[in-house]
C-alpha cells in the first residue's frame, strides 16, 4: 500500500572514474556534475557543480511555485524569470559542513503589475 500524502523524489549520484567529475542521474535524465574547484588537480571544471545545480534547483521551484500560485491567485502572469546569486567565505572556518553566506534572489515577471508581482513574492516568501 502506497502512501499518498509524500510526494517522494529520488537521485543518484555516481563517481564517473575522472577524479573531480560525478554523473548524477534522475529519472531517465543524465547530468555531469563537477567539483566546484576549478584548479585542474581537483577536476576539469567545465560542467555545473553542486553548488549550482543546487541553486537553480531554487530557482526552478520558485518558477513553477510563482506559476502555481498565479493560477491559484487568478493573476495574468505570463511569464517569469528567478535568478539566484550564492555564495560561501572560502576563507571561514565552519568544520565540515559549506555553508552559504550568501544568497539573493531576483524577480522578474511579465503580464501582472507591480503590485501582483509583489503579492506574488509575499505568498512565495512566506511558504
Amino acid at each position: 500500500m502506497t502512501d499518498d500524502r509524500f510526494f517522494m523524489f529520488e537521485a543518484e549520484t555516481y563517481s564517473s572514474g575522472m577524479p573531480g567529475r560525478a554523473l548524477q542521474k534522475v529519472r531517465e535524465n543524465n547530468f555531469v556534475i563537477d567539483d566546484a574547484n576549478r584548479d585542474p588537480y581537483y577536476g576539469p571544471g567545465e560542467a555545473p557543480n553542486a553548488g549550482e545545480y543546487f541553486i537553480s534547483g531554487i530557482t526552478g521551484c520558485a518558477v513553477l511555485m510563482m506559476e502555481r500560485i498565479a493560477r491559484t491567485e487568478d493573476l495574468p502572469l505570463e511569464k517569469v524569470r528567478v535568478r539566484m546569486e550564492a555564495g560561501f567565505d572560502t576563507q571561514a572556518e565552519r568544520g565540515e559542513h559549506t555553508l552559504l553566506d550568501t544568497a539573493e534572489m531576483h524577480f522578474s515577471f511579465a503580464g501582472v503589475k507591480q503590485d501582483q508581482a509583489e503579492r506574488l513574492v509575499h505568498i512565495f516568501k512566506s511558504k
